[in-house]
Order: C-alpha cells, then structure tokens, then sequence
C-alpha cells in the first residue's frame, strides 16, 4: 500500500509539473507541455486567447468602474457591492498578466521568494471574488426577509466594512495557505512556481472547497430562500389585489342596492319632513365620518412611513443582477471544480484519462467569471448601460443635474 502511495506521489510529482499543478494555479495557457527545465519554446499562436482573454477581462472592469465614478445614480448601497467585486476582478485580470509572461518565456518571471508572496495575494484575491458573491448574496436575503431593519441600517459605512469582509477572508487564509506554509517547510517552488498545495491531493482538496464548494452551498441556501420568499410575496399580492377587487365589487354593488331602496322608499311616502330628517341625520354623521377619514389617511401615512423599504423596482433590479452574477459563478467554476474533485479522489484519471487541453480550457474558464460579471451588470441594469453607451458617445447625460438621496 506504502508502495503504490509512493508511486502515485512520484507520478503527481513529475508528470503533473506543468499539465495540472501549474495550470490549476496560473492557468497555464500554452497548446503544448512545458517541461521542468523551462527550455521548451512558446508557440506564440497560443498566446492569443490568453492575451486577448486578459485584456478582455481588464477592458471591462475598467469599463465599469469608469461607469461607476461617471454616473452617481449608479453608488447606491446594492452597488457598492458591485463596486467592490469589480475592483476584485480587476485585480484579477492583471494578476493573469504573470500568466502570459510565463507562458511566453516558459518559466516563472519572478524569484521563487516573489513566487510565494505573489501566489498567496493572487489566490486570496480570486477568493475573495467568490466570497463577495456569498456577501451580496446574504445582503439580499436580509432585504427579502427584514426589509424595515435592512433598509434603515442602510449606509455607505455599512457597505465599506461588510465590502472588506472577503477581502480579510480570502486574503488571510491565502496567504496562511501559501506563503506562510511554503516559507515555513522552505518548500521549492520550481521555475514553475507550484504551489505546496496541489502536490497533495487531500490539501488540494482543501482549496477547492474554500474556493468553490463551500462558498456554492452558502449561495445555493440563501438564493433558494430568497426565490422561495419572493415567490410568496407576490402571491400574496396578487391574492390581495383579487380580494380587494372583489369587496371593491361588493360594496358598489351594496351601495348601487341601498341607494335604490331609499329613493324607493322617499316615493312612497312623499313626506317632507322624512325628507328634512334625514339630511339633518346625514349632516350631523357627515363630519363625524370626514373625521374618521382623515384620521385613518394619518395612520395610513405614519405606518407607510414606519414601513418604508426598498422600491419594488430597486429590489428587482438588485435581485435580477445576484441571478446573473450567480449563474456566471456556478458556470465557470464548477468543471475545474469538479475535475480537482475527482483528482482527489483518484490522481490518475485526471492524469491520464484527461487531454492537457481540455484541462488547460477549464483552468481558463474559472477565469472567465471576471469577465461574465461586468456583462451581468450591463444586462440587468438599465441605467448602467446608457451610462457605458454616453461614455463611448461622449455625451453629457442629465444624471449631474438631478442625484438621488
């Protein structure tokens, strides 16, 4: 048993140098293996997808923070969430810059020292990119489940300290994961820059659920209760508009009835007096029900202004733009997520059942959250999207006139 342990620890050593451990950590973007030694040419057709992929993802978190500095109806407190995870992806896409330098020349550009310091920061801010996801997520389900409270507590210092959570989060257990390990065990990274971590199955395993799996159970629970609430909410609104339409119904009808019933009645007396009597009787219960009238629209107005929440437009809109955020997250991560899985489980099927490119695409993809969402926030956000149209046209929009509270 030692000896099959053994063996399986030599072949994830040296044949997973480049094809697993190196495109698990820098997504290795290169159509051929580079061997340990680094003497391998780059071919440079393959440096395409990871040049434009790089400056696609960099373009369009720019994009959306110069969307964001433009348009001041855009910093609300749902967005500064947004704000916060562009700023993480941003930071991701030029981290893949190293990625491309390592592929263009075959080996790591910096020293192995730089390696551990750099892979830690780089690791902590992709998931701190994923944890942001569980943060907004958890914002909206306390605005489904306690509206009141939510939208009263609601300010830019709340946003500030909940936005640094992911950052604390990711970055803390990254750098205690990587560089602090690595420095400890003095472990040699290589001129590949491999990480301590995924020369162990089990502690590769380990990141994958710090990465993705826990962060995806999180999201999956708190999503699910908030769909299921807002799906109550508006039943709950459609039975009310139909029974209010139905006593509306009712008492016109009742009205139409008693209405009849005393011009029938004042015809077939024909006496003035009845006539005098009953519109002193109506005079003097005419005030007392004016009075009870305005004394319910007051009620009416201090308890709507008790009650006052976030706009059913607002609300939709930060709802719809967690849907496509979420979706982009589960898309992109769950195959490689799925693959380091089974590469725990049993290392040779990945090894050998697995082709080097279709490995090296899925090591891509995850990557390609930082790009999906900034197109999320264009596809559920009107006004973001005439913000980016007036920025490349160069007009002047009335947004600087007229700002929200």
């Amino acid at each position: 048993m030692a000896d099959i342990s053994n063996s399986t620890q030599s072949y994830s050593t040296d044949m997973f140098w480049t094809d697993i451990q190196n495109a698990s950590e820098y997504m290795n973007v290169t159509t051929q293996s580079l061997d340990p030694s680094g003497t391998t040419p780059p071919r440079l057709r393959s440096l395409i997808f990871p040049v434009v992929f790089f400056a696609l993802i960099v373009l369009a978190n720019i994009i959306s923070l110069g969307a964001f500095l433009v348009e001041k109806r855009l910093r609300t407190y749902n967005n500064y969430f947004i704000i916060n995870l562009t700023i993480l992806d941003l930071l991701v896409g030029i981290g893949l810059g190293a990625v491309i330098e390592h592929s263009y020349i075959g080996r790591y550009p910096f020293s192995q020292n730089a390696c551990k310091v750099i892979s830690g920061i780089f690791e902590g801010i992709v998931n701190a990119s994923n944890i942001n996801v569980v943060v907004i997520c958890a914002d909206r389900h306390q605005a489904v489940y306690d509206p009141i409270n939510h939208y009263i507590s609601r300010s830019k210092r709340k946003a500030v300290i909940i936005n640094s959570l992911p950052w604390v989060i990711g970055l803390s257990f990254w750098i205690g994961y990587v560089t602090v390990w690595e420095f400890v065990v003095d472990f040699d990274n290589g001129p590949h820059c491999i990480q301590r971590f995924h020369l162990s199955p089990w502690a590769n395993m380990i990141q994958s659920m710090a990465t993705f799996f826990l962060p995806l159970a999180i999201i999956a629970v708190l999503y699910v209760r908030i769909f299921i609430k807002i799906r109550k909410t508006v039943e709950r609104r459609n039975n009310k508009k139909s029974t209010n339409f139905a006593d509306l119904h009712l008492s016109s009808s009742k009205d139409t009835e008693m209405t009849g019933e005393s011009v029938s009645s004042t015809s077939h007396t024909g006496s003035f007096s009845d006539i005098t009597e009953t519109g002193r009787k109506e005079g003097t219960t005419s005030p007392s029900r004016k009075e009870t009238k305005i004394g319910n629209s007051g009620q009416e107005v201090s308890t709507s202004a008790s009650c006052r929440g976030e706009s059913t437009a607002e609300m939709t809109k930060a709802t719809r733009t967690l849907l496509l955020i979420v979706i982009a997250f589960v898309l992109t991560w769950i195959p490689i997520s799925v693959i380091g899985l089974i590469y725990t489980i049993e290392p040779r099927l990945v090894v050998t059942g697995l082709p080097n490119d279709v490995f090296i695409f899925f090591g891509n993809l995850k990557y390609g959250n930082s790009l999906l969402n900034p197109i999320s926030y264009a596809m559920s956000q009107p006004l973001f999207r005439a913000t980016i149209i007036r920025m490349f046209s160069c007009k002047r929009g009335p947004s600087q006139v007229n700002q929200p509270r």
